[in-house]
C-alpha cells in the first residue's frame, strides 16, 4: 500500500499596522502545509490536537524568510517596496527597527486551544 500525505494548510498574510490605525496587507500569497504520512501519523482531525502556537509560529517565520541568500530574517527591502506601492514611505533600515509579530486569528487560536 502506498503512503499518501494528509495535512493541514495555512494561509499567511504579511501586513503593516500604520500609526493612523490602518492595516495594509502587503503579501497574501504565502502559506504552508503541516503534513504527516497517513499510515504513520494522526488523521487530519487529530493533527489539531498535536499543534501548538509555538510550532505554527516557527512555520510562519520560515514561510516569510527571504528567497535570497541574505542573512536577513525578513525581506525588508521587499516590504519597503510594497509599502511604497501603497503610498507609504519606509526604508528597509527603518522597518528593521520595528517589531515583527506573528498574529494568529481568533479562529485558529480557538482551534489549537490557545488562550487569546
Amino acid at each position: 500500500m502506498e503512503d499518501f500525505k494528509q495535512g493541514l494548510s495555512f494561509d499567511v498574510h504579511e501586513f503593516a499596522d500604520l500609526a493612523d490605525g490602518r492595516r495594509l496587507i502587503l503579501r497574501d500569497d504565502l502559506g504552508f502545509t503541516s503534513s504527516t504520512l497517513a499510515s504513520r501519523g494522526p488523521a487530519p482531525s487529530d493533527q489539531w490536537r498535536h499543534l501548538t502556537l509555538e510550532q505554527l509560529q516557527r512555520d510562519v517565520l520560515a514561510t516569510v524568510l527571504p528567497d535570497d541568500d541574505t542573512q536577513e530574517q525578513h525581506p525588508w527591502k521587499l516590504l519597503a517596496a510594497l509599502l511604497h506601492i501603497h503610498g507609504e514611505e519606509a526604508t528597509a533600515g527603518e522597518l528593521r527597527l520595528l517589531p515583527y509579530d506573528v498574529v494568529f486569528s481568533e479562529r485558529l487560536r480557538a482551534r489549537v486551544g490557545a488562550d487569546p
